[in-house]
């Protein structure tokens, strides 16, 4: 039953051009050296001196002749600028702590670039550091229970021998950062669909990864951990292998997943960004999402941002550009996404700039294939003019069965809508954030008499509303769920929105 199961899940997720692994078990591996486990701090020149010929050095190149343990309370680093180059199939386990952190650069490679290391294991090492690497020619990284950090790193040409992913996540959360990623066999990025892991994902250059051409986005991760937020920010995601998307997150095994998608310029993919799955939370703004349809086939890509799941898949989509894909948006099943809502209060600023997308001749700027009803307010599509805009807009006016999608009114895109976005000023601060009793409103400028404050859910649901002019306000949230909430202010002039979190 379990294994029909699965092969149900698998045979989807190929005809969506996505492939979430689960994990199931992770067998040891096994070293021929290792460190002594007494709290030792030891650099390359002790492991030469220690291991017996498993590391050896030669012409000021070190040499990794065998499987190499870092034991647990043990530390290994490396300071000063070093190539190391690694046996074929051998790996370097880190059950201690591992720390690169050259002036420079640190290069790990192979003996013989034909015949790859195997790779990386890092097991409940949570204070771990690669900095300025260069990581080449291996099996890719696993990290297990592992919250380490990747800074200034590249990630080049590995295969998929030890992890699907140049990095592999099990119950992980590292932060990686300002690396580059590219030309390896699996995706960059990727966790498992029941490993719940929590990366920060920062200002990294992902680039024609998935060399296999599988059925693989180029980020691709599963549930996150509980009460922990997925982020991915700033990235540059360009494709080339034309099976290859760029960036998916997925609940298909089960479990929760919040996450955060912002600021990244996804380009030339099979498609943009894939939300699928039930019990996801995310927040996508301010990408650039441009000519994701290099493989040409509408029925299985091509989409800017898609949405599959039940209603508990809900999303706020703001401020992205969308242009150049297949399609701009899809919304399947009843997945709730929020893409503007600005009337009668602000819930979703919305200002999504969606256009020229389209196939076979058609422009398809937003395609709700669901019952549900869609707010999209605020939004550019291309045109000024209305008929226009309902032609490029899929919902209940071409099929009865489907929801209605409202997006009126329309943003103008050149001049602008009459609004002031006060997170990014000093009008007002809220605090705490997170909070779980209360927060407290506290407003710098006298100016900034609010005449409304309401306070929306993730999906766009009103949950309480209030008045004040006072320059500080209390807000009880006792009675409010768990989640991200946005509050909306307007004095009548004016309307903003900042957001925080209830735990």
């Amino acid at each position: 039953m379990i294994l029909t199961m699965i092969a149900k899940i698998v045979l989807k997720m190929k005809n969506l051009g996505l492939l979430i692994v689960l994990v199931f078990f992770l067998s040891p591996a096994f070293s021929q050296y290792e460190t002594p486990g007494t709290g030792v701090n030891w650099d390359l020149t002790d492991l030469v001196g220690n291991s017996s010929g498993a590391v050896t050095l030669q012409d000021g190149i070190y040499f990794f002749n065998e499987d190499i343990l870092i034991s647990a309370l043990d530390t290994f680093h490396i300071s000063t600028d070093e190539t190391v180059k690694i046996g074929q199939g051998r790996l370097i386990t880190v059950s201690g702590v591992l720390i690169a952190n050259p002036p420079e650069g640190i290069t790990f490679t192979a003996i013989d670039t034909t015949l790859n290391f195997l790779g990386f294991r890092f097991e409940e090492s949570s204070s771990s550091i690669l900095a300025k690497c260069t990581v080449e020619f291996g099996g890719g990284i696993k990290l297990i229970e592992t919250d380490m950090v990747f800074e200034d790193c590249v990630f080049r040409k590995n295969n998929v021998e030890n992890s699907t992913g140049a990095i592999n996540l099990f119950h992980s959360s590292p932060v990686i950062s300002n690396s580059g990623f590219y030309l390896n066999e699996g995706p960059a990025i990727m966790s498992g669909a029941n490993s719940e892991s929590s990366p920060r994902i920062f200002q990294n250059a992902i680039s024609q990864n998935n060399t296999l051409n599988q059925n693989m986005p180029q980020i691709n991760l599963g549930t996150s951990k509980a009460n922990d937020t997925i982020w991915i920010m700033g990235n540059t995601i360009q494709g080339f292998y034309d099976n290859a998307g760029g960036m998916a997150v997925s609940t298909l095994a089960g479990g929760n997943l919040e996450c955060v998608i912002r600021e990244n310029n996804i380009v030339g993919n099979r498609y943009g960004i894939a939300v699928y799955g039930n019990s996801i939370s995310s927040v996508i703004e301010g990408n650039t999402i441009t000519g994701n349809n290099i493989q040409g086939d509408p029925l299985l890509g091509g989409s800017g941002i898609n949405f599959w799941g039940n209603e508990s898949n809900v999303s706020l989509v703001s401020e992205n550009t969308i242009s150049g894909n297949l399609w701009g948006v899809t919304i399947q099943g009843t997945a709730r996404p929020n893409m503007g809502q600005v009337e009668p209060d602000t819930a979703n600023i919305g200002e999504n700039l969606i256009f020229d997308n389209g196939n076979e001749g058609t422009v398809y700027a937003l395609y709700n294939n669901t019952p549900n009803d869609v707010f999209a307010e605020n939004n550019y599509w291309g045109t000024y003019s209305l008929d226009t805009v309902e032609m490029y807009i899929f919902h209940q006016p071409d099929d009865p069965a489907l929801g209605f999608v409202d997006y009126l009114p329309i943003k103008d895109y050149v001049t602008a809508v009459p609004e002031i976005d006060f997170s990014k000023s000093n009008s007002f601060e809220i605090y705490p954030n997170p909070a779980r009793g209360f927060i407290k409103l506290v407003f710098t400028n006298e100016e900034n008499s609010f005449k409304k404050i309401s306070v929306f859910n993730s999906t766009g649901k009103l949950v309480k509303r209030t008045q004040s002019e006072d320059l500080e306000l209390e807000i009880d949230i006792s009675d409010i769920p768990k989640g991200l909430y946005f509050i909306g202010l307007q004095d009548g002039k004016r309307t903003g929105f900042q957001k925080f979190i209830k735990r």
